[in-house]
């Protein structure tokens, strides 16, 4: 996440990436939290789901 952050992953994101509804609000926080749910171990977005509801916002600042 480290790295994530020095290359500038969520700006980027925020910069190329668009989709028209309201759930395209915030790509750079939601590309972001799928990586750092990912190298926590996640496979899966049942696997997301259970890394949010649990300690996720006690690891990371701006968990979407």
């Amino acid at each position: 996440m480290r790295l994530a952050q020095e290359i500038g992953l969520r700006d980027l994101v925020d910069e190329r990436l668009s989709v028209p509804t309201d759930k395209g609000a915030n790509p750079g926080l939601k590309v972001s939290s799928l990586v750092a749910g990912m190298l926590a171990g996640a496979d899966s977005i049942d696997d997301l789901v259970l890394l949010r509801q649990s300690a996720m916002s006690k690891l990371f600042e701006a968990v979407y």
